[in-house]
């Protein structure tokens, strides 16, 4: 059933038609032009620049955890720049750390990290002593600790864990030493085989910091010191490192994928008759995305977005829409009639595959412009990134290689002149032949009834694993996915996964403490900190450190008076709780200055004894078990809940794993909420471009089952929910309509009287050139296989289930049978088999009417009735089928 908006495509037709004439007249000034605007774009590059902190562009920029890593970064960062480094120590033989010459050497390096490195930036020298305070304490604890070790001292101090009492202080090991052994009986520690140092660095400049973190890596990895000792180093800055170097040594596998392309592109080329090949324009065509990639990241650049590793797929990804171009304008070329002049000739060319090529970047287009709206900043970048490459490399490969074609054509035309037997490609010739007799075989094989009913069957259960790979779908991204499998920063993610399963700790900042000389007040906070030591997966009170408790304890022990004792039940005495005052406050921190850091006072406020006098401060308490994110995530509600429950406090609860938590929730509503606007808006594309209601439903039908089983099977194959997976599911959506979008606009195109010959026509006209740009895909795609990261395989894998149907769409059957696997050739059967069945189905209810033409000369009165093999250049232009 037509619709209203046929008209739109008339008036697109003739837009085609006239920009084809003008491209064949003027082809010099066309590409001259384009280049102009390459040149101007690449002043963008002047303001390129990178980003790859996963823990800002991996979570939406509405996520909790972003408020609260920011409250909490802005409550430690006093100083200027805020960096935190983190150093594992293991025994080089995975045992126990407290064996004497392991010991000695585990202090030698850690002490040596504190005292000895020296770094120097512009002229001045620094030390960890220079750029730690107020957080130079941090470690205490465990340095207490192995002195007491180192000197034999563990008879006049008894180290339990995880919390331990030394000199009248009490201190939280669990923070720094796991895989603890202890005596049962009261906890003593026996031994531990794992030590996590974190080093907090502050200064107002970041490059210090960042040459001391250099040093570290040196001394840990490289410097050969301490061999009995296995040390990794860990930071946020280090991890960008990685992504970026990965990005980095994927990026030169794009020549790579240029140069296969090009000899895949001179293979295609070649035609029966030598004189129609065009070996040197389809290398021009393979060159033609790399002005198109350039000119995309200068345009984006100039405006100050940053470029992200992930855009490197975006770079593939415009070489294999480029490519997938050329197959189609060299196929409407062929397809023309030879007898008309080259600038009639190319605005028959343009207006057959502009109209084709306009499709299908609308419908890449709208699917990477949902993306654009998305409040993740990487899927958001990627979106726009990938948005300008499709439009780019459409208008450059519509504009430059139709222009290429009409500077080289007269050769062709010259050679077509000459009078002398032509040279041919014999074996060009039988390969027509038998093509052609395979596409006819394929459209007969649709129309039969076991066909019907083994699609139906195979749909069922290609539903069927698609529902349970999405229900057993896990959301998880972790640096392990985002960097080299053996690189060092992995190898600390995953010992730190294994070793951090005993203890972390959570920090809560409190920034409105509120009025504490007030019983009710200092009641809700103590409740404050109970809730939390109590919230799922807690470790209890033992691990917690706050100051509240002690400074109490600190009043009370100044505070000996007679009144302050209290008759007991049994007539003892115990200590009344002593009155909360402020103006000890001060000593109390001189006296306890491991708290100093998580505790903000004004002083001047603390003589006057006002509550101004407490600004803010943090607490910790530790949680067990859970590492992942996904697993994570209840424990982070719970808090929050807690937090929520004391709104007048001002609670922030976060651990530097939050961020990738958020991602757990995020994520889930970002893909549906992205399938269901793409499907919606590729429907009301559609009415623009093929305005047949049956085209319409089975078009929409295929893009929402095939993504729906893209999506199940990444599943199975072991991609999880995460930012990549959804960029390439936003990539998916857009490639797996394109074959439909194809099929759908020939078919709507073709005036035959039967649904089987207008399927005929549609594989024999369309199919060849879908093979090839399928093809051409997985060729772009290859080194990835070379260079494996799991960036470019979750690409890889969405491109060879999005694709492998619409590679099988161009083969007959039996190679279908014979080649796809059964899992991989479910998304054919379900977009495409499927679809051109219920095609030429609905053909016996469509209303028969009249073709649109738009003027004498459109393509549509040179399609025959029957179909010419002189279209693949083997017979003579008399020779039927």
């Amino acid at each position: 059933m037509r619709l209203p908006t046929a008209k739109y495509e008339v008036h697109m037709r003739k837009f085609f038609y006239k920009f084809g004439f003008f491209i064949g007249t003027h082809p010099r000034k066309c590409i001259g032009f384009l280049l102009l605007i390459t040149a101007v774009s690449c002043l963008g590059f002047l303001r390129f620049h990178q980003i790859n902190n996963a823990r800002v562009t991996f979570t939406a920029h509405d996520s909790p955890s972003h408020t609260e890593g920011a409250m909490f970064f802005d409550f430690l960062r006093q100083n200027g720049t805020l960096h935190m480094i983190e150093v594992l120590f293991q025994a080089s033989d995975n045992g126990s750390l407290l064996r004497p010459a392991y010991r000695h050497q585990l202090l030698g390096i850690s002490k040596e990290i504190v005292q000895n490195l020296t770094v120097t930036t512009n002229g001045k020298s620094q030390t960890y002593g220079d750029m730690c305070e107020p957080y130079c304490e941090k470690n205490d604890a465990f340095f207490a600790m192995m002195d007491i070790f180192e000197t034999n001292s563990t008879d006049s101090f008894e180290l339990t864990y995880p919390t331990t009492q030394i000199l009248g202080h009490q201190m939280l090991l669990a923070n720094n030493i796991y895989g603890v052994k202890t005596r049962a009986e009261d906890r003593q520690i026996l031994s531990f085989t794992s030590v996590i140092l974190r080093f907090y660095l502050t200064s107002p400049a970041l490059q210090p910091m960042l040459d001391f973190e250099d040093e570290v890596v040196k001394l840990v990895y490289d410097s050969g010191k301490y061999h009995l000792i296995a040390g990794q180093v860990a930071s946020d800055n280090l991890v960008a490192k990685e992504v970026r170097r990965l990005g980095t040594e994927t990026a030169p596998w794009l020549s790579v994928a240029l140069a296969i392309l090009c000899a895949f592109l001179v293979v295609c080329s070649l035609r029966y008759r030598r004189s129609e090949s065009k070996p040197l324009e389809a290398c021009l065509g393979a060159l033609i995305p790399v002005l198109s990639g350039l000119t995309t990241v200068g345009m984006v650049s100039a405006t100050g977005l940053a470029f992200q590793s992930i855009i490197v797929s975006t770079l593939f990804l415009v070489i294999a829409i480029g490519i997938d171009d050329v197959f189609i304008i060299l196929a409407a070329w062929h397809r023309s009639d030879k007898n008309f002049d080259i600038p009639e000739r190319l605005a028959l060319t343009v207006q057959d595959a502009g109209c084709s090529m306009t499709v299908t970047t609308i419908t890449n287009l709208v699917s990477f412009g949902n993306g654009v709206l998305s409040t993740t900043p990487v899927l958001q970048t990627f979106a726009i990134y990938s948005s300008v490459a499709s439009v780019v490399c459409y208008i450059y490969q519509l504009v430059i290689f139709p222009a290429i074609i009409a500077i080289t054509a007269p050769k062709e035309y010259k050679k077509l002149g000459k009078m002398e037997e032509e040279k041919t490609w014999e074996f060009i010739g039988h390969l027509s032949v038998w093509s052609e007799r395979m596409w006819h075989k394929l459209a007969a094989i649709i129309e039969t009834n076991w066909m019907r009913i083994l699609t139906i069957s195979i749909l069922l259960g290609y539903w069927y694993l698609s529902v349970y790979g999405i229900f057993t779908m896990e959301t998880d991204l972790t640096i392990q996915k985002m960097a080299d499998p053996n690189s060092r920063i992995v190898k600390f993610k995953r010992a730190g996964d294994q070793i951090l399963k005993e203890m972390q700790s959570v920090a809560i900042l409190v920034k409105n403490p509120g009025d504490l000389r007030n019983p009710r007040g200092l009641q809700n906070l103590q409740n404050l900190i109970k809730d939390f030591e109590s919230a799922k997966f807690s470790y209890g009170k033992e691990s917690t450190i706050c100051w509240l408790d002690s400074y109490l304890d600190f009043l009370a022990f100044y505070d000996d008076s007679e009144e302050d004792f209290e008759e007991s039940g049994n007539s003892t005495k115990i200590r009344k709780p002593a009155n909360f005052t402020y103006t000890d406050l001060p000593n109390f921190l001189n006296a306890e200055s491991h708290f100093k850091p998580m505790i903000r006072i004004s002083e001047k406020d603390c003589e006057q004894n006002s509550p101004k006098c407490l600004n803010s401060f943090i607490f910790t308490t530790g949680f067990t078990t859970v590492v992942k994110y996904n697993e994570m995530y209840p424990v982070v509600q719970d808090w929050r809940r807690i937090a929520a429950n004391y709104p007048q406090l001002e609670v922030y609860p976060y651990t530097e794993r939050s961020n990738f938590v958020d991602q757990t929730v995020d994520m889930v509503d970002n893909i549906w909420n992205t399938v269901i606007s793409e499907v919606i808006c590729m429907g009301l594309t559609f009415l623009l471009f093929v305005p047949d209601l049956v085209s319409i439903c089975s078009a929409v039908f295929a893009l929402f089952s095939v993504n729906f089983g893209v999506f199940g099977f990444l599943s199975l194959w072991g991609v999880g929910m995460d930012p990549v997976s959804t960029a390439s599911l936003l990539m998916s959506i857009g490639f797996s309509v394109d074959i439909s979008a194809h099929i759908s606009y020939h078919y709507y195109q073709v005036d035959q009287p039967t649904a089987r010959q207008k399927l005929e026509h549609v594989f024999t006209h369309i199919g060849w050139p879908t093979l090839q740009g399928g093809l051409s895909t997985m060729i772009a795609m290859s080194p990835i296989v070379i260079a494996p990261s799991y960036l470019g395989l979750v690409f890889l894998k969405i491109r060879l289930l999005s694709w492998f149907a619409h590679l099988a769409l161009s083969m007959d059957s039996s190679f279908c049978r014979s080649s796809c696997p059964s899992l991989m050739k479910l998304p054919e059967v379900a977009g495409n088999v499927f679809w051109p069945k219920f095609l030429e189905k609905s053909e016996n209810f469509r209303r028969k009417s009249l073709k649109i033409t738009d003027s004498t000369t459109s393509s549509t009165h040179n399609l025959p009735t029957t179909i010419n093999i002189k279209d693949l250049g083997y017979y003579e232009k008399d020779e039927k089928f």
